[in-house]
């Protein structure tokens, strides 16, 4: 998100970016299909206390690393007074009203499941860590929701509600890529997944479902694109790919090998339950798949709703999906209504967005006036 709000701003605004360690440009564009260059924009790195922070914390911790950048961001917009403040991670306080884009807010209680590790199942560890974090930000709850709120989904609106009582305007994330437009009929009969290879994303459940409409006689078959972030998890996946020739686990994918073993898929699939929005299941779409969704989260309002596409178990998924590769004329109005919801999550349509609401938030949204085209200031943290 900071990578495509930077691709977005750098020709319409002086941007100063507000991080914690340097920059590799070369990563960013790899991972991201961004084109950032040194120069695009001013890096303010923060100080050396904020590293040792960093190096003496006990255990990986996302909202320390919120807070320190937020306290950062603070004192940058201290000494430069910007235009603009924008902040990419969540709920951020600048002691002043900015822009804020919510992936998920921080603030929310309970957390989900999936986010919780070992420390924060210590009684009292978890509000002692955040009320911490709070204090080493400067922040206050009604600092974290003065902002106007950008969020990715409906789903996560509603989150923003219940945390903060607030509203917040939906930007769909940005799904960049030079995407193959094969036609349809010269795919494989095949089913697509793409994440992490981690246990919150339960693609065990996809071979499962796959295993279901084999069983109906269809020979599907599963690829799965992603990286491990749990041995213990890819090692069963592993053996479950062994098992079975017809499911295949591609690792660590360049982008445009990822688009192009897309563009081979009749049908995508995304397992996880409650995704905040869902890049994998946006990209399987964009990519001209046929995208089921487990019927939760933000990936619901990426297939427009359609009860035809969405799941909430492993017969569930497999009667829809037997259904489609039995039925051509459904199959056909499920291609067209694919091909018409492309467009809504490109990286174009992202930028000019958020060029539009960066304009109108420096002209009227902080009391300040906007400097002409190519010189307002923007600080992004």
């Amino acid at each position: 998100m900071a990578a495509w709000t930077l691709e977005a701003l750098r020709s319409d605004f002086d941007i100063s970016l507000a991080t914690l360690e340097p920059l590799d440009y070369a990563a960013l564009n790899d991972s991201f299909a961004t084109s950032l260059r040194e120069g695009n924009f001013q890096v303010h790195i923060a100080p050396p206390g904020y590293q040792r922070i960093l190096r003496y914390r006990p255990t990986q911790g996302a909202l320390l690393e919120i807070c320190l950048i937020m306290r950062w961001a603070q004192d940058l917009d201290r000494r430069e007074r910007y235009d603009v403040v924008y902040g990419t991670s969540n709920e951020m306080d600048f002691h002043r009203r900015g822009l804020q884009y919510v992936n998920f807010p921080w603030y929310y209680l309970p957390r989900p499941e999936i986010e919780l590790s070992w420390f924060h199942r210590i009684p009292g560890a978890l509000g002692m860590y955040r009320r911490s974090c709070l204090a080493l930000a400067r922040a206050t709850p009604s600092g974290l929701c003065r902002n106007l709120m950008l969020a990715n989904s409906q789903f996560v609106v509603g989150k923003i509600k219940q945390a903060h009582g607030a509203g917040a305007q939906i930007v769909y994330p940005p799904v960049p890529g030079d995407f193959v437009d094969l036609p349809f009929e010269q795919r494989r009969l095949a089913v697509a997944a793409v994440g992490r290879v981690h246990p919150t994303k339960r693609w065990e459940m996809a071979v499962e479902i796959v295993e279901s409409v084999r069983r109906r006689g269809h020979l599907l078959e599963l690829t799965l694109i992603g990286h491990s972030d749990s041995p213990a998890y890819a090692a069963r996946l592993q053996a479950m790919a062994a098992s079975r020739p017809w499911f295949r686990w591609i690792r660590d994918a360049s982008r445009a090998h990822l688009l192009a073993e897309l563009s081979q898929h009749r049908y995508g699939i995304h397992t996880m339950r409650e995704e905040h929005f869902g890049i994998a299941p946006a990209e399987l779409q964009r990519a001209g798949c046929i995208t089921f969704v487990h019927n939760s989260g933000g990936q619901v309002e990426i297939v427009g709703g359609d009860r035809r596409l969405t799941f909430d178990s492993v017969e569930d998924a497999s009667e829809r999906i037997a259904r489609v590769i039995e039925n051509p004329a459904l199959e056909h109005e499920l291609r067209g209504q694919v091909a018409e919801r492309r467009s809504w999550f490109t990286a174009e349509r992202f930028c000019d967005s958020v060029r539009e609401i960066v304009t109108q938030f420096a002209t009227n949204g902080t009391g300040t006036e906007l400097r002409p085209t190519g010189s307002a200031k923007s600080a992004t943290a």
